[in-house]
């Protein structure tokens, strides 16, 4: 904890650190209550994510705010028994004073008390314009997607405390400032990769909005204006907060569906692709608003008039199949593969596969059951389809059958260790699984499938394990291998006869690599749990 230079709460739950690394000092970022961290950054050129340092002031957070609720129960002076005897002008003078030279107490002030100035501007907006004032972000610096924004994290927390107190027209003011001056300062900085790396505060802020808006004393008209106005505004143009903007007029677009819808339209008229994802985005609005407003079947009105789009001919085919429209559903189906593929446009198959199997099992159809089935299958050894693919033989089909799926993974799949021990596992084929596992005998694959055969096979199973593991013992270091080592004893206690040979190899494995001073703590400390007679560690002469 030496190398922490500076660490703070500089609002609930935001702390913010200076560590000094090998490379410099690191500021570090998180949002924690001590015992889990919600986000975090740091400027330190580690790829990994989180960082070490991340654990490192999350502990040193702990120890902060143990300190502090220590310090309250302490005896000795109280704050509260001593400011009783101030003058207020004398408590006025001190905050003053401490205001001017220190930016965290001015700030504790501003977000406890700003709510109570009068001004015709939105007062929010003034302090958050300041709070990014010469602001400017390195994104080198940063090696994730996540930038986290003081004053962002500290409003928009504020925001969310008087949504709690129900005070729903605070709310709407914080977000409105959050909102435009973030949108102003990505336009100053000029930098769209920052677009991508902010979208959290993007959607944060309406995030919060929507919860609040939906309230009678939040004015939903003058909301509504003041949307449909600020969203033209060119700051706003290459942003998240356009769409942002769309989402949170459909929460107040009753006060005026018929703009609500134009706009809806005139923005869907101005794409060139009506298959992608803007397209469905802007139609899901419209549609969620038909349905919010108990008009269902102009909701399906626009399904039907963009089955182009992936999504909506998905639930339109589901609809078909909940009404037993079985013949509508597959053409529909089959008319969208083929406009796929015509446009040679990309999508998964196995999402149309997967309803077409549904529809073979309502209708009973068992060759298209067992093709698309297999088609599942083929590759990969996928349990439920591999259920539904058997239940289509009898069990006088099954017994070649199977040995056709096994002939076939043998021969198109280059991972010996992945479809054909699941199958056998799944058909319960004890015998012929251990002695797969035999001949391709792999730690990992033993570990995860003994237990089919270890009853039957107890005596094999543990030569098994014992061969596994000594290769295994024979090549890796470190301690994350040697608990992997441990754990694999302890499967090997569970097993008839087992005991005695964990002894023996655990007092073979101590004397061959009595070096490995690690690996013998970690036998010791297995041996102990478990209550192991084995032989003591010779103590290294001074």
């Amino acid at each position: 904890m030496s190398d922490i230079i500076d660490l703070r709460e500089i609002s609930p739950h935001n702390w913010q650190a200076k560590y000094q690394g090998n490379y410099g000092v690191y500021t570090i970022k998180i949002t924690t209550d001590g015992k889990q961290i919600g986000r975090f950054s740091c400027s330190c050129p580690s790829s990994a994510s989180p960082c070490k340092h991340i654990g490192m002031i999350q502990a040193a957070i702990v120890e902060r705010i143990a300190e502090i609720h220590g310090s309250v129960a302490a005896p000795g002076v109280g704050i509260a028994e001593l400011l009783q005897d101030i003058s207020r002008k004398e408590l006025y003078n001190f905050i003053v004073r401490q205001a001017q030279y220190n930016p965290d107490f001015t700030n504790a002030i501003l977000l406890e008390f700003a709510h109570t100035i009068e001004s015709e501007e939105n007062q929010y907006s003034l302090i958050v314009r300041q709070g990014f004032k010469d602001l400017h972000i390195d994104l080198y610096e940063y090696h994730d997607e996540d930038i986290l924004f003081d004053i962002l994290d500290q409003w928009l927390e504020k925001a969310q405390a008087h949504l709690a107190e129900q005070n729903y027209a605070e709310v709407v003011l914080i977000c409105k400032a959050c909102i435009e001056e973030f949108a102003a300062w990505l336009e100053q900085e000029d930098d769209g990769d920052l677009i991508d790396y902010t979208s959290y505060y993007q959607d944060m802020c309406f995030k919060i909005l929507k919860e609040a808006v939906v309230h009678p004393e939040v004015n939903a008209q003058e909301f509504f204006d003041y949307c449909m106005t600020e969203m033209k505004k060119e700051k706003y143009a290459d942003t998240g907060f356009f769409d942002c903007f769309n989402d949170v007029l459909l929460y107040v677009a009753g006060v005026n569906p018929d703009a609500f819808i134009r706009l809806q339209d005139t923005l869907l008229s101005e794409l060139k692709d009506t298959n992608g994802y803007n397209a469905e985005k802007i139609v899901q609005r419209e549609i969620n608003f038909y349905r919010d407003t108990n008009q269902p079947e102009k909701a399906w009105k626009l399904i039907e008039e963009h089955v182009q789009i992936a999504s909506f001919c998905k639930e339109l085919v589901k609809r078909y199949i909940a009404e037993a429209h079985f013949t509508e559903a597959k053409a529909l189906i089959h008319e969208y593969i083929a406009h796929q593929e015509v446009n040679s446009y990309r999508n998964s198959q196995d999402e149309w596969d997967e309803l077409l199997l549904e529809i073979a099992q309502k209708e009973q159809d068992v060759p298209t059951i067992r093709k698309l089935s297999f088609g599942f299958i083929e590759c990969d050894f996928k349990e439920n389809y591999f259920s539904i693919y058997k239940s289509t033989f009898s069990a006088e089909e099954w017994a070649d059958a199977l040995e056709d799926l096994v002939r076939h993974y043998e021969k198109h799949t280059d991972r010996f260790d992945a479809p054909i021990p699941k199958l056998f596992a799944a058909e319960h084929a004890a015998e012929r699984l251990l002695t797969y596992i035999e001949t391709h005998l792999d730690l990992e694959m033993l570990t995860q499938y003994h237990t089919v055969f270890a009853g039957l096979f107890p005596e094999k199973t543990l030569t098994l394990f014992r061969q596994a593991l000594d290769r295994y013992v024979a090549v890796n270091t470190g301690r994350t291998y040697y608990e992997r080592i441990v754990a694999c004893l302890e499967k090997m206690l569970t097993i008839k006869d087992g005991t005695a040979l964990v002894i023996t190899m655990v007092n073979a494995y101590k004397f061959q690599y009595k070096n490995r001073s690690a690996m013998i703590e970690t036998l010791d400390r297995f041996a102990h749990e478990h209550h192991l007679q084995i032989m003591p560690t010779m103590k290294k002469k001074k």
